[in-house]
Order: C-alpha cells, then sequence, then structure tokens
C-alpha cells in the first residue's frame, strides 16, 4: 500500500512539474483602473469539472493579473486537503498533499493562467478535496483563493 501511495505521489508531482513548465500562460492585455487594483490579483481558483467520481481526478485553474506597468514576480503555494461531511480530519485512507511553491513573473499588464490537475485515491472515503492558492510577494499576501472538487 506505502509504494503505491509513492507510486501515486510521485506520478501526481511528475504531472505537476509538467504543468509548472508549460501547464501555464501569460498574455499582455491593458489593465482598467476600475477593474484590476493593486500590484497582482487573484482574478479566480476553480475545478472544471467541479465533481468526480470517488478515486478520480480534475483540472483546477488558477487565474492572475498583473494590475501594473511593471514586471511582478510572485510566489504561489499551493495545498489541498481532503475532508468528509461524516468525519473530523482526514478521512481513512486519504494522504496528505504537501504544500507545492511555485515562483511566476507576470509582464506589465499580463494575465497568467495556470492549470494543476488533483484527485483521489483508491481507498479514499473523502467527499471533498479544496485546494488553496495564496499569492504572495516577500511577505506580504496579495490573495487567497480556494476551490473545491467533490466525489459522488
Amino acid at each position: 500500500m506505502l509504494r503505491r501511495l509513492i507510486a501515486v505521489m510521485t506520478t501526481a508531482a511528475a504531472g505537476t512539474a509538467v504543468l509548472l513548465t508549460g501547464g501555464s500562460t501569460a498574455s499582455a492585455a491593458a489593465a482598467h483602473p476600475a477593474t484590476c487594483s493593486g500590484t497582482v490579483q487573484v482574478r479566480g481558483l476553480a475545478f472544471d469539472p467541479n465533481e468526480a467520481p470517488p478515486g478520480g481526478s480534475s483540472d483546477v485553474t488558477l487565474k492572475l493579473r498583473n494590475c501594473t506597468g511593471l514586471s511582478q514576480t510572485v510566489s504561489e503555494t499551493w495545498y489541498g486537503r481532503f475532508s468528509s461531511a461524516t468525519a473530523p480530519g482526514i478521512p481513512a485512507g486519504c494522504p496528505v498533499y504537501d504544500p507545492i511553491l511555485i515562483q511566476a513573473t507576470l509582464p506589465p499588464h499580463a494575465r497568467l493562467s495556470r492549470t494543476a490537475p488533483y484527485g483521489s485515491f483508491p481507498g479514499c472515503t473523502a467527499d471533498r478535496l479544496t485546494v488553496t492558492v495564496t499569492v504572495s510577494q516577500g511577505a506580504t499576501t496579495l490573495g487567497t483563493a480556494n476551490a473545491d472538487l467533490t466525489f459522488a
């Protein structure tokens, strides 16, 4: 069982590494002061689809926007936590996702979209996975977003 979990986590980590180098896009766009303020905004985090069968997976997408006329470098901290409506704590058979730290540089007025796969594992009794991404510059948190994937 431990070997299977290590193999699954290694596969997931390898998939994430591919996404980190090829799964993000940044595009330049004119910023509108009324819709973009501060330095970098977290514009959304969502699963598509937001429901998967038990043991299934889905892609979650983070959207960022640089509201300035200067390049901005930010850190993204991604982590996931399994939960169940019927039991407190981490449900039986579910692993703990370690946080993943990613640095990104957004050109002036650019939008960034980064997609990563998340899912359940055989034997995991969770009915929900919540992914949280915190975006920061140095010690300043610029924004945090959560997205839920339900297993039904």
